[in-house]
């Protein structure tokens, strides 16, 4: 039990503001965290609910800067090996005077 290992992977999905639900495929790159068992989650940078974030979901590679929607956790408890948590991340589009403006914060 001394080598648990919590384990976080962050996947983000883009939802245009004329649909009613996200597409389906996540960002082309992954986003894992690996931490000490029984380290608080909020070490790892998880956006909240607002935030906005600058994140390739596109086959370009291209950064792109997103507004989150919403946030769901999945957790998943593994004795031998710790906790693996999945966060789905829903974002959209986020105006460019809106971004400006937080940028100028």
């Amino acid at each position: 039990m001394a080598n648990l290992k919590t384990r976080v992977s962050v996947q983000f999905q883009y939802m245009p503001s004329d649909r009613p639900r996200p597409f389906d495929y996540i960002q082309e790159e992954p986003l894992r965290f690996e931490v000490p068992y029984g380290t608080p989650i909020a070490t790892i940078p998880i956006p909240a609910v607002g935030d906005t974030v600058g994140v390739s979901l596109e086959t370009s590679g291209t950064p792109r800067d997103y507004k989150v929607l919403s946030r769901h956790f999945d957790y998943l408890h593994h004795p031998e090996v710790g906790l693996e948590i999945t966060v789905n991340i829903v974002v959209t589009d986020v105006s460019d005077d809106e971004m400006l403006s937080r940028l100028k914060e």
